[in-house]
């Protein structure tokens, strides 16, 4: 919920848990039209099955080359530092 209205605030277009465009039934956190990025959240990382799952989830953002920013769970609290200077990096620009 903080990424979406993080987002939100910032006036930035984007869909919520969306298929990716690839034959595996794949779901991202975020889409953001704008520049085709993906967002992934990582919030479970002491779970050894939600580990497994973001490493397989890692190699198919790899295998189709799409632009990934990954939002850790530390993260989160200093998202107004942190997610303008991923979009930055990938030609985004937040306001």
């Amino acid at each position: 919920m903080l990424i979406d209205n993080w987002l939100y605030m910032s006036e930035i277009i984007h869909a919520y848990e969306r298929k990716l465009p690839i034959e595996e039934g794949v779901y991202t956190d975020f889409y953001l039209p704008v520049g085709k990025v993906y967002i992934e959240y990582w919030g479970l990382e002491n779970d050894p099955k939600y580990q497994k799952r973001k490493e397989e989830k890692l190699k198919i953002y790899e295998k189709y080359g799409f632009n990934l920013i990954e939002i850790q769970d530390w993260d989160i609290q200093n998202l107004d530092d942190i997610l303008p200077k991923k979009l930055l990096k990938i030609g985004i620009q937040a306001y």
